[in-house]
């Protein structure tokens, strides 16, 4: 028997065992790790389904507030502000972590300075009425966002989690298993050259 290949293979054993363990160790963090983003994902799936369903209704009263606001007059005057071409609304998100995803938390939406509008007092609620609107739409955005990048990160935990369940700790037993059979293989080998040697010394000892 080479004893030392049979070190060098045993020592092989002792590397394989540890890095089995390994891999069934991350494969349970990462378990745990997509169980928690799929309760942070219901959670904030929820969020953005209220912050849309709150956008459509802002979106729906700013609509029927500027209707009225055209009906009672303000209809020239409402084509005039479009046409000044005043500058886009500004949207700052604010941005946090959990479980090493960063993603917009909540959102300072400024829509700019409010116009000065004399053709009829509608226009005024109709004016905050898309403010809300605009709120609403930066909130749904960032929360739409939120739960992107959440679901990313959720299916790149669940493929490697299945890579070491699936694949990577599979095949290191299959390499163990094959290691257990040729390490007792050698230690048959070394049993029964250790018994023919027995044999042979009480065979050739002086009677």
């Amino acid at each position: 028997m080479n004893t030392g290949a049979s070190t060098r293979t045993r020592a092989g054993r002792l590397q394989l065992v540890t890095r089995l363990e390994l891999a069934h160790h991350a494969g349970d963090l990462l378990h745990s790790k997509e169980e928690a983003l799929e309760r942070e994902r219901a959670r904030l799936g929820g969020h953005a389904a209220r912050a849309e369903a709150d956008w459509r209704e802002q979106c729906e009263q700013a609509a029927a507030r500027l209707a009225m606001a055209r009906t009672l007059g303000a209809s020239d005057e409402i084509t005039e502000l479009i046409g000044t071409n005043a500058g886009p609304a500004t949207v700052t998100p604010r941005w946090q972590t959990s479980m090493g995803i960063v993603y917009p938390g909540s959102v300072e939406c400024s829509p700019g300075p409010t116009p000065t509008l004399s053709s009829t007092a509608a226009l005024g609620p109709a004016i905050e009425a898309y403010r809300r609107a605009l709120d609403a739409a930066a909130t749904t955005a960032a929360t739409t966002a939120a739960v992107d990048r959440l679901d990313a990160e959720l299916a790149a935990t669940r493929r490697r989690r299945r890579a070491i369940e699936e694949r990577l700790s599979p095949r290191l037993e299959r390499q163990l298993d094959e290691l257990d059979l040729h390490l007792d293989e050698l230690d048959r080998e070394e049993a029964l050259r250790v018994h023919v040697a027995t044999e042979l010394k009480e065979a050739n000892r002086p009677c």
